[in-house]
C-alpha cells in the first residue's frame, strides 16, 4: 500500500507479466488436450496406438496423455509468479524441443512409445519456441522515480 498524492491510500497490486499469461493459456490447452486424448485413446496399451487415435488431427496415447497433463498442470500452477512462468518457459523449451527431435527422428511416425505424426511433432515444436518466448522475453519494469518524487 501506498500514499497517492491526494492522501489517498492505493493497494499495489503485482504485475502479471506476459510469460504467466502465456504460461496458463499453454497449460490450459495442454490440459484440454490430454483429457481429450484419454477419452479417444483410452486408458490401456499405454506406449501403443493407432493413427486412428487422434484429436483434431493429432496422434495421442495414453503416455502422450499424461506428459500434457503433467506439462498443462506445471503451466497452470506457473501462472502464479513471474519467475516460475520464465522457468516453466524453459522447461517446455526443453521439453517440447527433445519431444519434436524425437518425433523427428523416428521415420516411422508413431513408433513405441509414444504415437506420433507429424501435426503432433509440429504441435511440440510450437510449444518449444512459446517456451523460448516465456524465458527470454524482457520484462517490462515500471520507470525508476526520479529523486524529486523520492521526497
Amino acid at each position: 500500500m501506498s500514499l497517492n498524492m491526494s492522501g489517498a491510500v492505493t493497494r499495489s497490486r503485482p504485475r502479471v507479466t506476459a510469460a504467466q499469461h502465456l504460461s496458463l493459456i499453454v497449460g490450459v490447452l495442454l490440459i484440454l488436450l490430454g483429457v481429450v486424448g484419454f477419452f479417444v485413446s483410452g486408458f490401456s496399451d499405454w506406449t501403443g496406438g493407432t493413427k486412428e487415435q487422434q484429436v483434431v488431427g493429432l496422434a495421442v496415447n495414453p503416455l502422450s496423455n499424461v506428459l500434457h497433463l503433467v506439462l498443462g498442470v506445471l503451466g497452470v500452477l506457473a501462472r502464479t509468479g513471474a519467475r516460475r512462468a520464465r522457468w516453466y518457459g524453459v522447461f517446455l523449451l526443453l521439453a517440447g524441443g527433445a519431444w519434436f527431435a524425437y518425433g523427428a527422428v523416428d521415420a516411422d511416425g508413431g513408433g513405441p512409445p509414444f504415437n506420433l505424426n507429424w501435426p503432433m511433432s509440429t504441435v511440440h515444436a510450437v510449444l518449444a519456441v512459446g517456451g523460448l518466448v516465456m524465458a527470454f522475453v524482457p520484462v517490462r519494469t515500471a520507470p525508476r522515480p526520479s529523486t524529486a518524487e523520492l521526497d
